[in-house]
């Protein structure tokens, strides 16, 4: 009897804590996830104190769509527009961008320009040279004409509003999601003993929020760079953070000691760490009250409950969780209905 209870009030427990909705029909002819390009355009501000950005390739391109409308639904942040284009996507595309968000600005060829305004940072012109997230790095920093700056991922969802988020744009404040690691080029403690660098713990870049004018200290970039990446042969075991396939620890250049592709996340923890009110916000909850009511900021392979806010789909070429389970969920949801009104 006490088992057949406690089984009975998992089960109403998990009804008030689980989202559950029933299939919803196709709205059009179209493809199911391609579903969004059927529905209205969002009016993009062309004045506002804040600014959101986005690096886009064309393999990621349909994600972005289902990110950025999902964010502009349930986010409740009016936001200036800025995609990234990291040199792959196609006209169409870019296209698609100002017929579904009028007055966004897609920037293309701007790298020169970003170049020229780091004539004196050689060592971030590299990382510009040699790498396309950079742009994710300097384009928002040096090109933004907003007070406060959004970073997001085409790789996440919303699914309703954050007011931690919202809190930290109305504030000023800058935030990012703690990603339980830290994914950086190097080790945290071996930057902190041996660099004398001090990053914020647990940063995942994939949304991150800033004021610009606390942000943009090109020197201590150039410095910061520099330090990582010219590290003495004998202490590279010791330096190892995050690495790839594109990491060789035994290379003749210095360059190819390190993963490049977590260099932007972290020169973020960087300048997150000098920021005494950085607000980190925990990407999940024991407790019922944040899981029914609270603001979630979770990662892949957790589920959609009634305090979700966001989920970051990290690494869904391995997973697959963006399409089939995150996208899926807004459909039965009724979001293209919603966003079609």
């Amino acid at each position: 009897m006490y088992k057949f209870v406690k089984n009975l009030l998992k089960q109403k427990l998990e009804y008030l804590i689980f989202e559950d909705f029933a299939s919803k029909s196709s709205l059009s002819d179209l493809p199911v996830y391609e579903q969004i390009f059927a529905t209205k355009p969002f009016i993009m501000s062309t004045q506002s104190g804040v600014e959101l950005h986005m690096l886009v390739c064309e393999k990621d391109f349909l994600r972005s769509f289902w990110a950025l409308k999902s964010f502009f639904y349930y986010s409740g942040i009016s936001a200036r527009l800025v995609i990234q284009n990291d040199g792959s996507l196609s006209s169409q595309a870019l296209d698609l961008y100002s017929e579904h968000f009028p007055n966004c600005v897609v920037n293309t060829d701007n790298d020169d320009k970003i170049r020229d305004a780091l004539t004196n940072h050689p060592m971030c012109q590299f990382f510009v040279g040699h790498h396309a997230i950079s742009k994710k790095l300097f384009h928002p920093l040096l090109l933004s004409q907003s007070r406060y700056v959004l970073i997001m991922d085409s790789d996440i969802l919303w699914f309703r509003r954050s007011k931690a988020i919202a809190n930290c744009v109305k504030n000023c404040f800058p935030f990012y999601v703690n990603g339980g690691s830290g994914a950086y080029v190097r080790n945290q403690k071996f930057m902190e003993s041996r660099l004398d660098l001090y990053p914020a713990d647990n940063v995942n870049s994939g949304i991150v929020g800033y004021q610009k004018s606390k942000f943009i200290d090109m020197e201590f970039i150039e410095s910061a760079i520099k330090k990582l990446v010219h590290i003495p042969k004998e202490n590279l075991l010791e330096s190892i953070g995050y690495i790839d396939d594109s990491v060789d620890i035994h290379s003749e250049h210095i360059n190819e000691t390190l993963c490049w592709w977590v260099m932007e996340q972290t020169i973020y923890a960087l300048l997150l760490g000098r920021e005494p009110q950085r607000q980190a916000l925990p990407s999940w909850s024991n407790r019922l009250l944040v899981k029914l009511f609270g603001d979630l900021h979770q990662f892949t392979n957790s589920p959609i409950m009634r305090g979700t806010a966001l989920i970051h789909y990290i690494s869904d070429s391995w997973h697959n969780q963006f399409f089939p389970v995150g996208v899926q969920h807004l459909i039965n949801r009724g979001f293209l209905e919603k966003i079609s009104k």
